[in-house]
């Protein structure tokens, strides 16, 4: 665009939301790394991602970096710009915007009544709730006190166990205790707390290919009463 002619009022429309939301970022990246001014956006956007392993939005804003310096530094005549970003990349610019300012949490998204059994529990009750209500993982709890997560796949390798070595059970009588063992030692159960953002607990998942449930409480505490469960199918999509 010749810095001769002024910029079409459509334009410059899209020109302001773009620096507004841009902006919008900036003061919300100094207030709360408190720099106060004292550092460049890149330079936040950096400490920030590094700080924030699962913020997914760096690099594209590195990138909106350059063309709101063009916006900005490379204006030399009223109302005529060199440049106009897209109707794509305001939008996009302006989601960014919003999820980083107002991010989504897990509760009330992930709130609900969840369904624990006890570890003297018979695993046929485990069974029937599978059953019934489609769960593949029930947390176990003996009295308000967390004792691990009994899943499809752990009652799977109970039963593979059973057969293996000759038996062959014709009931399901048998405690949630005893199967429990049978989980994988490995890290599939985390504990957030309520005020966590979605797109964290995607990241968790992203990096623990074991993670099958996040546990949402108050504060993230094991023994604290359960608000929410997520599982990895609630959050697919949302990290990437």
């Amino acid at each position: 665009m010749s810095q001769d002619a002024t910029t079409p009022v459509e334009d410059v429309d899209l020109i302001e939301r773009f620096i507004a939301a841009f902006n919008a970022i900036d003061q919300h990246l100094q207030r709360i790394l408190g720099e106060d001014g004292k550092s460049s956006f890149r330079n936040l956007v950096d400490v920030y991602a590094h700080q924030h392993k699962w913020w997914r939005d760096g690099e594209r804003l590195r990138t909106y970096t350059q063309l709101r310096n063009v916006l900005v530094h490379e204006k030399t005549a009223p109302y005529t710009y060199v440049c106009v970003p897209t109707v794509a990349t305001v939008a996009d610019l302006e989601a960014i915007r919003d999820r980083f300012i107002h991010p989504t949490k897990v509760i009330p998204m992930f709130a609900r009544n969840v369904v624990v059994i006890a570890p003297q529990d018979s695993l046929d009750i485990a069974l029937s709730l599978i059953n019934e209500n489609n769960y593949s993982r029930l947390p176990v709890y003996d009295g308000g006190h967390f004792v691990g997560l009994l899943t499809e796949n752990g009652i799977t390798r109970w039963l593979a166990h059973q057969v293996s070595s000759g038996s062959r059970p014709t009931d399901f009588k048998i405690a949630v205790r005893d199967v429990l063992p049978r989980e994988q030692r490995r890290a599939n159960v985390s504990f957030i707390g309520r005020s966590m953002a979605v797109e964290q607990v995607a990241y968790q998942f992203h990096e623990n290919t074991f993670l099958e449930a996040v546990l949402i409480t108050q504060r993230g505490k094991e023994n604290e009463p359960l608000l929410g469960i997520i599982t990895r199918g609630d959050v697919v999509g949302l990290g990437s």
